[in-house]
């Protein structure tokens, strides 16, 4: 009887004191777990973060390409219209009864001494001193050499060539004398008034442009002044021409 009572008291104190022992075992690891589910719950967020992240740059590379390629597309669409339109405008050739549309083949610096190539040549009429011209009017040169479907134009600003013009300002004739690259070069009285930006036409009935006063060159000794002029067209990017046969 003693023996079941000691037992018996045995087995309560040790539930007592498991129960004790689990409690202070609990509180002490509790720490421990709160720390690791932090940690868990920061790397989850980590990687959340840069799954996001990388999501995020492949979305942006994918946006970029798609930019780049509209942008192609609108490029190639933008040139397309404006060959169409070119191509338009060449089919009936002759925009005016006394003119023909020429496009250029090749000009400065492909050719030298500012001569360009046009796609026309005898058998549209086109002869050896046909007048060339922008469309809008400005006389730039004449042709130099005729073949059945091309031609060669000699442009007024060729190195050393000489053209009669009229000053507009004062109606003084002048002679333009070619320096290359669209450029001209002409000498007058130092008392004749003349500003940078007037114009200077061609000594024919017509009149038209053929360059822009762009320096002024004098030393109070000089009995002249040396002035530089350009043509009014850019002859490194023309396209087009009007030829007068």
């Amino acid at each position: 009887m003693t023996r079941i009572v000691v037992l018996v008291t045995i087995f309560i104190l040790t539930g007592v004191l498991l129960s004790f022992f689990d409690s202070i075992i609990i509180s002490a690891i509790s720490p421990i777990w709160k720390s690791e589910n932090s940690i868990v719950r920061s790397l989850r967020n980590g990687i959340s973060f840069f799954n996001s992240k990388k999501s995020l740059i492949e979305e942006n590379a994918f946006l970029k390409e798609k930019l780049s390629s509209l942008e192609a597309e609108t490029s190639s669409l933008s040139r397309q219209c404006v060959q169409e339109s070119a191509l338009l405008e060449l089919m009936g050739r002759r925009q005016d009864p006394s003119t023909i549309a020429a496009a250029i083949l090749t000009r400065p610096p492909q050719t030298p001494y500012d001569v360009i190539i046009i796609d026309v040549g005898s058998n549209e009429s086109i002869r050896i001193g046909s007048e060339v011209s922008l469309p809008e009017g400005p006389v730039l040169g004449v042709v130099s050499e005729v073949f059945s479907k091309q031609a060669k134009v000699k442009l007024f600003s060729a190195s050393g060539e000489e053209t009669n013009a009229i000053l507009e300002r004062n109606n003084i004739p002048v002679v333009l004398t070619g320096l290359g690259g669209g450029n001209f070069k002409l000498i007058i009285p130092r008392d004749i008034e003349i500003n940078i930006g007037d114009r200077v036409l061609s000594s024919d009935i017509t009149s038209r442009l053929l360059a822009i006063i762009e320096e002024i060159s004098s030393k109070p000794t000089d009995s002249f002044k040396e002035i530089l002029a350009r043509s009014p067209a850019n002859i490194f990017t023309l396209r087009f021409v009007s030829v007068t046969p």
